[in-house]
């Protein structure tokens, strides 16, 4: 995993002492924006969870081969919440959860700034938390991710995006079932 992300910050250091040479194919950029992630628990929940609203933000870089296709791999620091609503034992209990998160999606333009996003995306928890208190024994560190959208870039610049994200590993060493997935809006700018 440490590879995969000094890779893409390789990556990104790489286009941004390009940038100014190759300024029509080579994009830099922040974004930020909202997650709603659901955390399904499989058939063995006793209790019901309840989403809220998390943030996203990071670097974005990306490669433009031709009209129609570009490359742009991301960086973002994610965080989610959740809350223990039901009438098992942990109602009553929030769990948090912070993640550096790499996708790296393939852009397909199907219109003039529209495009279609997909792609995979690793993930890393850094911090997690039950009530305050540290969770990073319970919950896998690691995970891997598809994700599936849409993107809007504008001439100015700024663009906008709505994606689904739907995790493939477990969240929980143990049960079986308890993967994320959510969706995410972002707005970004790229230079």
């Amino acid at each position: 995993m440490k590879k995969v992300i000094l890779s893409v910050v390789a990556v990104l250091a790489f286009a941004f002492t390009n940038a100014q040479e190759t300024k029509e194919t080579v994009k830099l950029g922040v974004k930020a924006g909202a997650n709603y992630d659901w955390l399904s628990t499989g058939s063995q929940s006793v209790y019901d969870l309840r989403p809220e609203v998390g943030y996203h933000a990071g670097l974005v870089a990306e490669f433009k081969f031709c009209d129609a296709f570009a490359i742009q791999p991301e960086i973002l620091y994610s965080f989610s919440k959740y809350s223990f609503d039901g009438n098992g034992n942990n109602s009553g209990n929030e769990l948090e959860i912070s993640e550096i998160a790499v996708p790296v999606i393939a852009k397909f333009y199907l219109v003039k700034g529209l495009s279609l996003e997909l792609g995979p995306q690793a993930g890393v928890i850094v911090k997690s938390d039950i009530n305050g208190e540290d969770a990073n024994d319970i919950l896998r560190k690691y995970n891997i991710a598809a994700v599936s959208g849409l993107a809007y870039d504008f001439n100015s610049g700024i663009f906008i995006q709505a994606r689904y994200n739907y995790n493939f590993l477990d969240l929980q060493n143990g049960p079986k079932g308890n993967n994320r997935f959510g969706i995410q809006a972002s707005v970004g700018y790229k230079f």
